[in-house]
């Protein structure tokens, strides 16, 4: 399911990607996941490339 914002530049549109780290015998990575969202489409990927916090 893709994650969609309304940004006052347009709407935004993301792909989630969740990795998931482990073994069974490894218990230190037993727990770590990472979840990355990625740009949907180019309109996205445009404003993300130009993106300035101080907007």
């Amino acid at each position: 399911m893709p994650l969609i914002l309304d940004h006052p530049r347009g709407r935004l549109s993301f792909l989630s990607a969740t990795t998931l780290f482990g073994t069974a015998v490894n218990v230190t990575l037993a727990d770590i996941m990472i979840e990355t969202f990625l740009p949907a489409d180019g309109w996205t990927a445009d404003i993300l490339r130009g993106f300035d916090p101080a907007d």
